[in-house]
């Protein structure tokens, strides 16, 4: 690139405008991409505060995470974010706990060789406390049965069900795909979910024998693990807001977004309140689904149709007096059969990261939202979490009640989204981010937004025609 076209694709991205509708991790991103290479970027977000479901509260005088509270460690767009942040040497990496499943047998954990919930060996003991003798002799009748072609069954509870039986698809997977995603396993892509677990059943001829190679192959010393950072979450949100006022971001909150409207070469987004307007070259919408269907639906395919999104959730965070949790004796969560139990998913918290002797407990209750009063609704999950830990939980010193959207995972079966997706990815200037349309997982969504900005971006500095919008 010559000195000259340098020049001018500098002055090209002073004189772009972008508004980002929504300041979650997928806004900060797509903000921070787009602020990076010299773009004026203006954030609105409804709420009084960023991060969306990266949020902290102070519980019992300490800053807490109330809803997503770690990452997935890999190379990627994550980390290289928390490299830039200066935050690499903070990470704190998630300590090796069980998983529980409750429902007709009770509770107890999942074997350690297991995928998806899937077993390696359907006699193993905790495979037998769970489904039963019937229910093991069932599941080996897996290896029995002819092999699939590859790729044949994309279906996890088809798959399940048709190799092992239902017990072991009701109380082994059901519990995992519902508690963690909120949806069922038949709405589980198994390629996406556990890659190259099909041709591993073609390979061993059976379903318990793929998860055994699966997981023989895996390195442990590489394989991906979790991490929070020391401080809490929230701290990952205040150092990527500092850098976005570094870069000269205008950051807007409580600026709910009411309309965004083309105009002959951008957008124009109306907020609430007095209507103010602000003209722009491009909008990226990073709002969960509902709201982004509301902005957006007039003018992207495939959005007049019932939301994808499995339904919003009730979280409560409880900080405990309980001494009986030190041994933390239902390892780092525990996932209901759905119908089986008042809560949908409890997790031991301080199961899972470091944990000082004496410190009190953190465990989170995700409940169906519902009507109830915050005091009822901590209620419930004191005596959900009682019974689903199996232990007394002594002293409530804190307790907060916050209701969350969810998302369909990467790995979902949903042509409907699927669509959409590539419906979204057609408009130079307009970008749409976020985990409803490409999955959950801060990991995920942090590399989809960037990809989204960086196609936002290059489309605003390498078109000649593109003035930049007024001001």
């Amino acid at each position: 690139m010559t000195s000259d076209a340098a020049t001018d694709l500098i002055s090209q991205a002073r004189r772009a405008r972008i508004a980002v509708v929504g300041g979650g991790i997928a806004g900060l991103v797509a903000a921070l991409h787009c602020a990076k290479v010299g773009i004026r970027v203006t954030m609105l977000e409804a709420s009084d505060r960023l991060g969306g479901i990266v949020s902290s509260e102070e519980l019992d005088g300490t800053m807490t995470d109330i809803a997503a509270d770690g990452f997935r460690i890999a190379p990627g767009a994550l980390q290289d974010l928390v490299d830039e942040l200066g935050l690499r040497d903070r990470i704190v990496t998630a300590r090796d706990a069980e998983t529980w499943v409750a429902g007709p047998h009770g509770v107890a954990p999942l074997p350690d060789a297991s995928v998806l919930g899937i077993p390696a060996n359907p006699f193993d003991a905790r495979v037998r406390r769970i489904v039963g003798t019937a229910g093991s002799w069932r599941a080996y009748v897996d290896r029995l049965r002819p092999p699939l072609t590859i790729g044949v069954e994309h279906n996890l509870g088809t798959l399940v069900q048709k190799r092992m039986g239902a017990r072991v698809l009701e109380r082994m997977v059901a519990p995992l795909t519902y508690g963690i995603h909120g949806v069922p396993p038949e709405q589980v892509d198994v390629d996406r979910a556990a890659r190259g677990l099909n041709s591993a059943l073609t390979r061993t001829g059976s379903l318990s024998g793929a998860v055994a190679q699966q997981l023989s192959d895996a390195d442990a010393a590489t394989r991906p693990s979790r991490g929070t950072i020391d401080g809490g979450m929230s701290v990952f949100v205040d150092a990527l807001a500092a850098r976005l006022a570094d870069l000269d971001v205008e950051i807007r909150t409580e600026a709910e977004v009411t309309a965004v409207s083309p105009t002959a070469d951008g957008w124009t987004v109306t907020t609430a309140g007095d209507g103010d307007t602000l003209d722009v070259d491009a909008v990226i919408v990073a709002t969960p689904e509902r709201p982004a269907r509301g902005l957006i639906a007039a003018h992207l395919a495939g959005l007049d149709g019932p939301v994808f999104s499995p339904d919003d959730v009730d979280v409560v965070t409880l900080v405990l007096d309980a001494p009986a949790l030190d041994s933390r004796p239902r390892g780092h969560a525990v996932y209901a059969v759905p119908g089986e139990a008042s809560a949908l998913a409890v997790v031991h918290a301080t199961a899972t990261w470091p944990h000082a002797p004496g410190a009190p407990h953190i465990v989170r209750v995700t409940l169906p939202a519902s009507e109830q009063t915050d005091a009822e609704a901590i209620a419930a999950s004191t005596a959900a979490a009682a019974e689903l830990l199996g232990t007394g939980l002594g002293a409530v010193r804190a307790s907060s009640r916050a209701r969350w959207p969810r998302a369909l995972p990467s790995s979902a079966l949903s042509p409907e989204r699927d669509e959409v997706r590539r419906a979204a990815r057609t408009d130079a200037r307009l970008g749409v981010v976020g985990a409803w349309i490409d999955g959950t997982g801060l990991a995920r969504v942090a590399t989809d937004a960037k990809m989204e900005a960086e196609r936002i971006r290059s489309g605003l500095l390498w078109h000649a025609d593109s003035e930049g919008a007024s001001t």
